[in-house]
């Protein structure tokens, strides 16, 4: 599974991804210090100001933390911002991403349907077209990977907005890294888009005939079939123990 680099967000973002990955795959394992940022500032090419400046950010996701006499330190995974889409992102990417993906898949389980429930039950006309257009457009797009992908995600964010709940819709975001990542891997099944976009369908017309229990139905099969498909794929590992395909954001270190 590649990890995506964000680009185009400066030095001091590039930075945060660097070391926050490197933290993530445990190239810096919890309790590493970092005793000198004039250091990492040439390893990773940046100023002691950028280094600082990402520290901070990655001090804010739960990632790392001040000790008394032991100064910056990677923290415990306890410590970590799971639900941060940036830390939920390295670790899909890194070689965490089936115990990851499994987990989000939990937690999906208990989300989404609630939010299909919900968006069945406040859905508004506009809505109620706007998941219509977006199942078209998978509908369309099932032997284009890149737009199938795009399409389902919009689809699954339509369905969040039509719940009309903003603790939901904010919680939107971290789904959709999660949904991404095991997306990419899941359109690789022969057939894949094509088992599930019946159930997107069902989905879709359950919220239309606001039929609230059928439309957590739908939802809910829709990410068993899905996860079903992620899991077997995930399996076969390299042997680093990393799932295959998956890479480091700096292949130069």
């Amino acid at each position: 599974m590649d990890f995506d680099a964000r680009t185009g967000t400066g030095l001091r973002q590039r930075t945060v991804e660097s070391i926050g990955y490197r933290i993530i795959d445990s190239t810096y394992p919890p309790g590493h210090r970092f005793a000198n940022q004039e250091d990492l500032s040439a390893e990773l090419g940046v100023s002691r100001t950028v280094v600082r400046e990402a520290l901070g950010l990655l001090r804010d996701k739960g990632l790392i933390e001040s000790r008394p006499k032991a100064g910056t330190v990677v923290a415990d995974h306890r410590s970590w911002n799971l639900l941060d889409p940036d830390v939920l992102r390295w670790s899909i990417a890194a070689r965490s991403a089936p115990t990851t993906l499994s987990h989000v898949a939990e937690v999906r389980l208990v989300i989404e349907p609630q939010a299909a429930r919900l968006a069945a039950r406040r859905r508004s006309d506009e809505a109620a077209a706007e998941l219509r257009a977006q199942y078209d457009a998978m509908a369309a797009s099932v032997s284009d990977f890149n737009r199938y992908i795009e399409a389902d995600l919009a689809f699954h964010d339509a369905v969040f907005r039509a719940a009309a709940n903003p603790v939901l819709a904010q919680m939107a975001e971290t789904i959709r890294v999660a949904l991404e990542g095991s997306r990419r891997v899941t359109v690789q099944v022969p057939g894949g888009p094509a088992t599930t976009i019946e159930h997107h369908a069902r989905v879709a017309r359950a919220i239309q005939d606001r039929d609230e229990a059928e439309a957590a139905r739908a939802m809910t099969e829709l990410i068993e079939v899905s996860t079903s498909h992620l899991l077997r794929l995930l399996q076969p590992l390299d042997g680093d123990g990393s799932p295959a395909g998956a890479t480091d954001p700096d292949p130069d270190r």
